[in-house]
């Protein structure tokens, strides 16, 4: 062969109609859409494996430690003794506590302890934030890393 018959030749292959093109075209795009859809139902396999993996595994986590939690509570003692002073020492008598506030952070100390530990409290204070517990708390929550 020549090379002007191989130019012809070229020449003749570039030269498609439309109905060619268009049937050439389809089959790209379709190969596309084949593709694309395989592969993700190739990810949704794979995450339904893994999830079905994930939530065996915390299921036996958890029968494992409700095995280990079926022994009885311990009863909490009726009274527990917490050494609280009456007032917080201040030297400003607007910072001094109520009694009533210390009863109230002293039970709930006592609670938190149960009869486990011998607890004292040795003094209150009053926070020195700007802002309330439940705002500090709210401002925590909301910024939270995910």
């Amino acid at each position: 062969m020549n090379l002007s018959a191989i130019y012809s030749l070229i020449y003749t292959l570039g030269e498609l109609t439309l109905a060619e093109k268009g049937i050439s075209s389809a089959k790209v795009i379709l190969t596309g859409f084949v593709v694309v859809f395989s592969v993700l139902l190739l990810l949704i396999i794979v995450i339904k494996v893994y999830s079905s993996i994930v939530e065996k595994a915390l299921s036996t986590g958890q029968k494992k430690k409700s095995k280990k939690t079926e022994e009885p509570p311990k009863p909490m003692p009726a009274v527990v003794n917490v050494n609280v002073p009456a007032a917080a020492e201040s030297s400003d008598a607007d910072e001094e506590i109520p009694g009533e506030i210390i009863a109230v952070i002293s039970a709930a100390v006592a609670s938190m302890y149960g009869g486990e530990k011998k607890v004292k409290i040795k003094s209150v204070k009053k926070s020195g934030s700007a802002r309330s517990a439940w705002a500090n708390a709210g401002v925590l929550e909301n910024t939270r890393p995910f």
